[in-house]
Formats: structure tokens, sequence, C-alpha cells
């Protein structure tokens, strides 16, 4: 690999670190933060709903945004929000201030997804794909460690600062590459792309977007209902409904993240050679199967083969699109999708839980197994349409 590749690859990879890095120290500090800040529990879904919001909203708007701003410098962009917004964090002397300034966590991050993605999607094949998801999993990881360590310290503070001081690092390092021109490697491929769309437009070999795009869409939504409430549920219906003791229990959640992590890092050799459909099948095959596990069993094997499964599918899902539809309009599609993924994780939060108070929490299996036959329904659909066109 050219060292400017490998350069543009690293900037790439190291800002998807920094957007997984804060997604689980919240929740670990928030006990302490409320006590010291005088909030409720139920005050954490303020910064969810404030943070989601505008993660929704500036993904919405890729096509525009990238109208005015070229994809290294929305990423830097967004990586300079997250270390203003955690520095702030971390001097924060009320709840008040923690909520204003979780605007800047919601827009920096979904510049950060609108941007990688969609550079992704256009110049790198599905395995760097699954790689960058990857490396957001290893910041999710660290993120906890971070500031759980210095919690032991003394200060939820500290985390913050720490946290911030290596966006802060990230953010030099991307500047450091733009000023090498590294994210200009793909604008020969950009060229390639016009002319490839223009010919394939012809050709009628692309799917429209105002038809079939929403399906897409409809399966990012899907996706992350499942992603997200399997980590969100599943250790309390092994504790409250089947009797498992809080440490048993505990390492069910920490065994997913580490398969998804691994998963996406595995599947990701294998894309070039399957390429995306067949991978998107096989995950979608092994998290139904982990899924039934769970359902007959308390077997941390499920939660596993779970992990795996869904691991390669919002990468090769979000890399399929450029393969279905047209390159012009492909940062519209790319930014629609995230949006939808943020909408599907705030319906999910909000709405499970209802569910499952009111049936049973033995019910959310059923509706996993719905969720993912809706995610293989639409990929088909769209499979043989595409094949048809």
């Amino acid at each position: 690999m050219a060292a400017r590749t490998f350069m543009l690859l690293a900037a790439i990879y190291l800002s998807y670190i920094a957007l997984g890095l804060p997604d689980g120290a919240l929740g670990l500090a928030w006990p302490i933060i409320r006590e010291e800040m005088g909030m409720p529990l139920e005050a954490l879904g303020i910064l969810s709903l404030v943070s989601g919001t505008f993660y929704v909203l500036v993904s919405s708007q890729n096509s525009r945004i990238s109208k005015y701003i070229s994809t290294d410098k929305m990423n830097l962009l967004g990586l300079l929000l997250f270390v203003t917004a955690f520095f702030v964090y971390s001097i924060a002397p009320n709840f008040m201030v923690l909520a204003l300034i979780t605007i800047f966590v919601g827009c920096g991050s979904g510049l950060i997804d609108i941007s990688l993605n969609d550079y992704m999607s256009k110049h790198f094949s599905s395995r760097y794909m699954n790689w960058m998801h990857c490396f957001w999993g290893m910041g999710a990881a660290i993120g906890p460690i971070i500031m759980a360590r210095m919690i032991m310290l003394g200060s939820w503070r500290g985390g913050y600062v720490t946290i911030a001081s290596i966006q802060a690092v990230v953010a030099v390092f991307v500047i450091i590459s733009m000023a090498k021109g590294v994210w200009r490697l793909g604008e020969k491929q950009n060229r390639q792309n016009a002319k490839d769309a223009r010919q394939n437009a012809k050709e009628g070999c692309y799917l429209s977007a105002g038809r079939y795009g929403f399906l897409q869409m409809l399966a990012f939504f899907a996706l992350v209902g499942i992603e997200g409430s399997v980590a969100l549920w599943v250790s309390s219906i092994l504790i409250e409904s089947r009797g498992l003791s809080i440490e048993a229990a505990g390492v069910f959640p920490a065994v997913y993240f580490i398969c998804i992590m691994a998963g996406r890092f595995i599947f990701g050799f294998a894309a070039a050679r399957l390429g995306n459909m067949a991978i998107m099948r096989i995950g979608i095959f092994i998290a139904a199967v982990g899924i039934l596990i769970l359902v007959f069993s308390n077997s941390v094997l499920g939660m596993a083969l779970t992990g795996l499964g869904i691991a390669p599918i919002f990468p090769c899902l979000m890399h399929e699109s450029s393969i279905r539809f047209a390159p012009n309009m492909l940062s519209k599609l790319v930014g629609y999708q995230i949006a939808a993924a943020g909408v599907g994780s705030a319906t999910f939060a909000l709405l499970m839980g209802q569910i499952l108070a009111r049936i049973s929490l033995e019910a959310l299996f059923p509706i996993l197994l719905g969720l993912a036959a809706i995610i293989a329904v639409i990929n088909e659909a769209l499979e043989w349409k595409l094949r048809r066109a």
C-alpha cells in the first residue's frame, strides 16, 4: 500500500476511533454526574435526545453541506466540535451547560459519520468500510475504560479531559494529512465514477433513489433496532426474567461488543471475495441462529453469534449503496441512511421498553427475529430489482 493511501486510511480510522470514544463513557459517569449536579436518573434522556436530534438534523443534510465543504474539512470540523464539547463537559458547572454543549456532540457525530461513510462508499471497497466500523468499536470499548480509570483516580471530569485530548491529537493528525494532500486521492476516482454514472444511467443499471432509497433507509432503521435492543435489554431479561446474577449477566454485553468489533475485522477480509450481499446473507443467518439460542438458553454463545452476525451488516449495507444507486445521488442517500439509523436508535430506545413492559421481556426475541426478516426481505427485493436492471 502506498504511503499516501496508508496515511489517508490512518486519518479515517483514527477519526472513527475518536467518534466511538464518548459512546460508552457517559453512561458510566452519569450516576456520579447526576448526584453532583442534583439531577434525576431520567435526565440522561435529555442529553440523549439533544445529541440524537442534532445528529439526525446534520446527517439528513449531507448533500447540502457537502456542496460547501469538502469531506476532509467536514471530518475535521466534527472532531473540533467534539474537542470543544468534551473540554466544556470537564468544566461544566451545571446540567444546563451540559445540555447546551451536547448540541456540539450531536453535530460533531453527524459530520464525522456522514463525511467518512460517504467517502468510503465512493473510494474504497467493502473491506475497508468494514474495518472503519471496526475501529468505531475499538473507540467505544476504550472510552469506558478511560472513564472508569479517571473515576477511580477521583474525577469523571478527568475522563472527559482525556477523551478530548485524544480527539485533539486525532484532529492534528487529520490536519497534517490534509496538508499532505492525501484526501485528494479520490479525485481521479470521482471523475471515473461520474463517467460510469453517465454510462450506467443510460443503460438503466441503477435503482431509482426516489422509489427504492426509502427501502434502504428502512433496512437501516430496522438494523439499529436490533443492534441497540440487544445491547440494552438482553441483560435485563437474563437478570429479571431468568434469574441470572448481575455478574453472570454482565458478561453478555461485553461479549456482544467484542464480537461486533471482531466480526467487522474478520468479514473485512472476506468482503472482496464474497461481496456485500453474500456477507449480509451470512450475517443475518448467523445473527438469527444466535437469537434463537438466546430464546431457548442462557448461553453466551447466543450473544456471541448475534454480535458476530450483526457486525458486517451496517458497513456492507452502506457500501452496497454505491452499487445500487447512482453516484450523483450517493451523498444524499448516505446522509438519509445515517439519519434513519439515528431515528431508529432513538425510536427503539423509547418504544421497546414500553412494549416489553406491557407484553413480556421475553417478547424481545420474536421482535428481533422479525426485524432481521425485514432486513433480509428488503435486501433480497433490492438485489432482485437491481439484477433485473
